[in-house]
C-alpha cells in the first residue's frame, strides 16, 4: 500500500513533504519516490545516530498525518544512518548530506563530493517527474556554500535524450549561481555540448562536454563519471567535473 493523501483545502507538494521531514529530530535528508500526479510511492530517509530507524519511521508517520493527512505504510518507508556530519541542532535549515534524490530505480543514500568549507558545488538531490507521456522533468539540486539552487530541464524519457536533459538540469543550476555574477559586459553561460556513454576497462563510464562562455572567451570543458547506481546520477557528476571549478573561478 503507497501513502495515500486525504484531500486537504491547502494540498501538498513533493517539497513540502521533504521539508517537513527534514525538520525531524536525526534527520539529514530526505528523498520522496512519487508516481505520475504527485502519489508518494517511497520515502528514503538519512538519519544521524540520535534517533533508532523506528522511532523515525514512527515520527515520518505521525509528521504526514498530522500536518497533510497523509496515511502512510510504514513498509514504504526505508531508513539509512550515519555517523558523520550531525545534524546542527543550532541551525532551523540545516544543509542536508549530498544524496541522490531519483523516482525510479532508488539506491542507497550517501554522502557525495563531500567539502568541509564549502568551497565546491554538493551534489544534494536529483528528482524526476512525468509530465505527459514520454516527456520528463528532472529538477538537480546543488549547494556551493549554504546557498542552495535548483535547476530544471524537460525532454523525451528516450535513452539518449534523458542524459542531455540531466545534463542541462544540472547546467541549469550552474548558471543559477552563477546569476549574481553576470554583468552588463560579461556573459557568463554553459553550452552543452553532448553527452555519451561509453565503455572502458570493463566499466560503463559517462562523457559531458560543454562550452563555457565568459564574454568573448570560450573555452571546451569536459567531465566524466562512472555509472555506479544510475547513468542520471553518473551524468550529474560528469557535468559537474566538467563546469565547477570554471564556474567557482567567476563567483
Amino acid at each position: 500500500m503507497s501513502a495515500t493523501p486525504t484531500p486537504r483545502a491547502e494540498g501538498w507538494t513533493i517539497q513540502s513533504v521533504e521539508k517537513l521531514l527534514e525538520s525531524l529530530t536525526g534527520v539529514v535528508s530526505v528523498r520522496i519516490v512519487a508516481k505520475p500526479g504527485g502519489e508518494i510511492e517511497e520515502i528514503h530517509v538519512l538519519t544521524t545516530l540520535e534517533v533508532s530507524p523506528k522511532q523515525t519511521v514512527r515520527n515520518i508517520e505521525s509528521a504526514l498525518l498530522a500536518h497533510f493527512d497523509i496515511q502512510t505504510d510504514h513498509r514504504r518507508i526505508s531508513v539509512a544512518r550515519t555517523s558523520a556530519h550531525a545534524k546542527p541542532q543550532a541551525d532551523p535549515e540545516p544543509t542536508p548530506l549530498p544524496q541522490d534524490r531519483l523516482s525510479s530505480d532508488p539506491v542507497p543514500l550517501r554522502a557525495i563530493q563531500e567539502s568541509p568549507d564549502g568551497s565546491r558545488f554538493l551534489f544534494v538531490g536529483h528528482q524526476v517527474e512525468s509530465e505527459r507521456s514520454h516527456i520528463v522533468r528532472m529538477r538537480v539540486t546543488l549547494m556551493l556554500g549554504d546557498q542552495r539552487f535548483e535547476g530544471e530541464a524537460s525532454g523525451t524519457g528516450l535513452a539518449r535524450a534523458r542524459l542531455d536533459t540531466v545534463a542541462r538540469a544540472t547546467i541549469d543550476c550552474v548558471e543559477k549561481a552563477l546569476g549574481a555574477a553576470r554583468q552588463e559586459n560579461q556573459r557568463l553561460s554553459i553550452q552543452l555540448d553532448g553527452v555519451k556513454s561509453v565503455e572502458a576497462f570493463d566499466r560503463s563510464f559517462v562523457l559531458v562536454a560543454v562550452h563555457a562562455l565568459a564574454g568573448r572567451d570560450v573555452q571546451v570543458l569536459a567531465g566524466a563519471a562512472a555509472i555506479e547506481d544510475s547513468p542520471d546520477r553518473a551524468v550529474i557528476l560528469a557535468t559537474l567535473q566538467a563546469t565547477d571549478r570554471w564556474a567557482r573561478g567567476r563567483l
